[in-house]
């Protein structure tokens, strides 16, 4: 296998790694390209097996390495119209994003080439420009509801289909006129399954062209989703409006490929896709339908699937016994993601920021912004401008045009707050209007009806955030890290009004629920891990979530779904049984009950779901404890320095945490070398500062791409 440098000549610069001793990669080069190059090949050399399941989505064969879940997502893959237009679209990106991408790829291509016993499959590579542009668009398409949506649709509920998310995040900024430090202070704090297909990967970048940043990073990302540069940082919390419409056709009573808009009978597109399934797929732990770990070599047999795809005026098309219906979703703005991702992490102003949002590549994601002078936050998200006299989230006729609208919101027209009075803004999840103080948040009535702004609710983390944050003058660097930690509902809301159902329960006679009952009134809502009510409190909403099918995260913000008093008690006898059995006591404390659990050791943690520092996990009915799977999974705390006169701007002060550990590869040093730092609430300190990076790196060594495809390796020092 050989793989020519695309698009960046023969004269090519070395591109230097520098390791800390966490394993950090730090990414130097000249061009940003050269920087992209290495940014691809370090991240392969810590998780190329993660790497090339996304490799595998993009290119619509996933099927073949994790067998029949894989052959659906690559059937969506197809069904978003991915493949079509990254090949029609790819040109018109400009030249600059073009290199970086190339670069990129190459990167991928190359380190393939080197270590071949790594490929789990060969027909995955080559890797192109335009399958990296499909990949976005595929995963894209998924976190805008597109896949919640179909499988609505195919089930003969589209009417039924409300998009939701089971994940959350947190993003803070305090303006320094409100801080005690007179620094700006930012909180970058994603919450997502700590393994599994997505698992954030931490990068420095550094390139003589201005690229500057460290950041989290997905596999397949040409540049960080959030992060911190010498100038700016930004955190980015999921959202979920209504991004999908969902149209009932008119068919044609005798052929089928006609349907009829208006007065006219329209022709639908048709293409065949083959599919591929693994027959004997290993078995293992899923996460989002993906193996966190053992990723394991393609191996027959496969079982060759044709499939149909359709697509009418108003998007694909998916046939059902009930009918026939269309998606319209934005799949055409996608492309430009990669493109928005990389400006905003080269901005050097806030204008740059605003500027490079406003391509709208990026569909969804509320953004937080910071820097010393400015504080900002944006509901971003891809609507279009649905007019009046419909009911938008609901099924639309598709036999009429008055239902295609014709075009996006812009930027402007967003809910946003930029530099409050009252010195913070925020979002976690909630509501785009409440993320600030009350009085200057976003007003429900200046923006358009038909957009779902109303699937994005008031949750417990907005209301406990309100608890610690408003009537304050001003708040000090201690305060903020006690607000991230904090692990307490508030008085009121969905979570308070669950375990008050179960406080509520009458007295019995019953000794061991008499007992539970003692312990359940007792609770302050504290997640804390010295608590000594949380444990049975948590089990015993876990077995209800499980026993009546509850959707645990959007139940925890509504409790719209009250819990029978027969399933109370049954919850509160499991749990108090269960504690009983395994610590002898219904009341341990909760970290006893709770850990990470990494190649054989635990490590206790508080928390619980949606608090401001959160925990999910499941029971580990036979070895009796709470294995936690989510709930911080990076955190970066950033305070920006004012610049002094006649001086250059300080470089901000940056603190981060993984939970595990930057390497993907169990076994490996750098695998879970940061857990032991992230259960006691500590984080290391980071430099923007490239003489103090060189100064205390453990390893580094360089990469000297050929024309051929080939990278030489030169390095120094120790290390994994």
């Amino acid at each position: 296998m050989r793989w020519a440098w695309v698009g960046l000549g023969v004269v090519w610069a070395q591109v230097t790694i520098y390791r800390d001793s966490f394993g950090t990669p730090y990414v130097f080069g000249r061009t940003d390209a050269e920087v992209a190059y290495g940014l691809a090949w370090a991240h392969a050399e810590d998780d190329f097996a993660r790497l090339q399941y996304v490799i595998a989505l993009a290119k619509g064969r996933l099927g073949r390495l994790i067998g029949k879940n894989g052959a659906a997502m690559d059937y969506f893959a197809h069904f978003t119209g991915a493949f079509q237009l990254a090949n029609t679209q790819y040109d018109s990106l400009p030249a600059d994003i073009r290199r970086v991408i190339e670069a990129y790829v190459t990167a991928l291509n190359d380190y393939a080439h080197q270590h071949p016993k790594e490929v789990l499959d060969k027909r995955l590579f080559p890797f192109t420009p335009r399958e990296l542009i499909q990949g976005y668009i595929v995963i894209l398409s998924g976190m805008v509801g597109a896949g919640q949506a179909l499988r609505a649709t195919l089930s003969g509920h589209p009417s039924d289909y409300r998009f939701s998310v089971q994940a959350g995040s947190n993003g803070i900024a305090i303006h320094r006129a409100r801080t005690e430090e007179d620094q700006t202070f930012l909180l970058v704090n994603p919450h997502v399954p700590i393994e599994g297909a997505l698992r954030w990967y931490e990068a420095y970048l550094h390139s003589d062209e201005g690229w500057e940043v460290l950041g989290g990073f997905f596999p397949g990302s040409i540049a960080p989703g959030l992060g911190t540069t010498p100038h700016h940082g930004w955190a980015v919390t999921f959202n979920w409006p209504d991004f999908v419409d969902i149209y009932e056709l008119k068919k044609h009573p005798k052929n089928p490929r006609l349907y009829r808009v208006d007065e006219a009978w329209e022709t639908l597109r048709v293409e065949k896709v083959r599919l591929q399934v693994r027959l004997f797929a290993p078995r293992g732990k899923l996460v989002q339908g993906w193996p966190v770990q053992g990723f394991s070599r393609v191996r027959g047999p496969f079982l060759t699937v044709s499939k149909k795809l359709e697509w009418s005026l108003f998007g694909p098309v998916v046939r059902t016994k009930k009918g026939v219906y269309a998606l319209r979703f934005p799949a055409e703005k996608l492309f430009r993601a990669p493109e928005e991702w990389y400006r905003l992490s080269k901005a050097r102003s806030f204008t740059d920021f605003y500027q490079a949002l406003r391509l709208q590549g990026i569909p969804h994601f509320n953004f937080v912004y910071a820097d010393p002078d400015t504080i900002f936050y944006l509901f971003n998200a891809t609507l279009p401008e649905r007019p009046e006299g419909w009911n938008w989230q609901g099924v639309l006729p598709g036999d009429t045009r008055k239902t295609m609208w014709q075009r996006y919101l812009t930027i402007e027209e967003l809910p946003q707050v930029l530099n409050p009075g009252c010195g913070y803004v925020f979002s976690v999840n909630n509501s785009p209007f409440l993320v600030s103080c009350p009085e200057v948040s976003p007003r429900e009535s200046d923006y358009p009806p038909g957009e779902g702004w109303e699937w994005n609710c008031h949750n417990n983390r907005e209301r406990r955030l309100r608890e610690l944050m408003e009537g304050r003058a001003r708040f000090s660097w201690e305060d903020f890290v006690r607000i991230k930690y904090d692990r307490q509902y508030p008085r009121e809301g969905a979570a308070a009004r669950i375990w008050q159902g179960f406080a509520s329960l009458p007295d019995t006679s019953d000794k061991l629920l008499r007992q539970a009952l003692q312990v359940v009134r007792q609770w302050d809502l504290s997640g804390a891990g010295e608590n000594r009510q949380a444990a049975l409190c948590a089990l015993s909403v876990y077995w209800a979530f499980r026993q009546y099918k509850l959707s645990g995260y959007n139940w925890l913000e509504t409790a719209q779904v009250e819990i029978p008093i027969e399933g109370r008690w049954k919850a509160l006898h499991w749990a108090a049984t269960s504690l009983q059995k395994h610590y002898g006591r219904l009341d341990p404390r909760w970290d006893e009950v709770q850990a990470i659990e990494v190649q054989g050791r635990r490590y206790p943690l508080g928390g619980l779901p949606e608090q401001l520092a959160p925990a999910y996990g499941s029971w580990d009915e036979q070895r009796g404890f709470f294995r936690v799977e989510g709930g911080d999974t990076y955190i970066q705390m950033v305070r920006f320095l004012p610049r002094q006169v006649g001086e250059r701007q300080p470089y901000p002060l940056v603190e981060t945490i993984l939970p595990l550990g930057v390497s993907g590869r169990p076994g490996t040093p750098h695998y879970a070398d940061q857990v032991a730092l992230f259960h006691r609430g500590q984080r290391k300190p980071m430099t923007l500062n490239p003489a103090e990076i060189t100064g205390k790196s453990v390893r580094s060594y360089t990469l000297v791409p050929r024309l051929a495809g080939e990278a030489a390796l030169r390095g120094r020092g120790s290390g994994e």
